[in-house]
């Protein structure tokens, strides 16, 4: 019983896991539509001496999305930095055991303070129909507030399939010795 237990939820961390890398896929695409919205901004700048603020903003917006999407597909695909120079020398075991600590005791409380937060930013947000201060900004700023807790709540999901296969990992580790 116990093994179907381990495995079924080495099952829920892929399904995590190819969620997030789906969603994160679909999502890179923004960053060809960024760099469309850079060039034809430098054009109007520079070859037309136009502005807009509202072209300024949908860029910073894209690179909103993008990096927030992207703290949980690095995440998930382990290629987050690592600050810890030590990292490289501990053994598999210890390893994921601190991961697993990093997880619920740094991790996930910085999260849930952004997710509590975020909530009734963009609530609030919302509430008050926000737009942008520039006169010829953007509207609607509840949208791009939005992101941050879809993106914290990705990166809980890819933590909670991280957590998994460090606790399937040592699990399975010990079964063997």
């Amino acid at each position: 019983m116990e093994k179907n237990t381990i495995e079924k939820s080495l099952r829920i961390a892929n399904i995590l896991d190819r969620t997030i890398i789906w969603i994160c896929h679909k999502a890179s695409w923004l960053i060809a539509i960024l760099m469309i919205v850079i060039i034809f901004q430098v054009v109007l700048r520079y070859v037309l001496h136009k502005s807009y603020v509202s072209i300024e903003e949908i860029q910073w917006h894209i690179y909103a999305i993008v990096i927030m999407l992207g703290l949980s597909y690095s995440f998930v695909k382990d290629s987050h930095i690592r600050l810890d120079v030590l990292h490289t020398n501990f053994s598999r075991p210890l390893k994921e055991k601190i991961e697993i600590i990093g997880i619920l005791f740094f991790l996930w409380p910085v999260i849930f303070i952004f997710l509590m937060h975020s909530l009734d930013f963009v609530a609030e947000s919302f509430r008050v129909g926000e737009r942008s201060d520039a006169p010829m900004g953007l509207g609607y700023r509840w949208i791009i507030k939005s992101i941050i807790p879809i993106g914290f709540s990705l990166l809980y999901l890819g933590s909670i399939s991280r957590l998994l296969k460090a606790i399937h990992y040592l699990k399975f580790n010990n079964r063997k010795k």
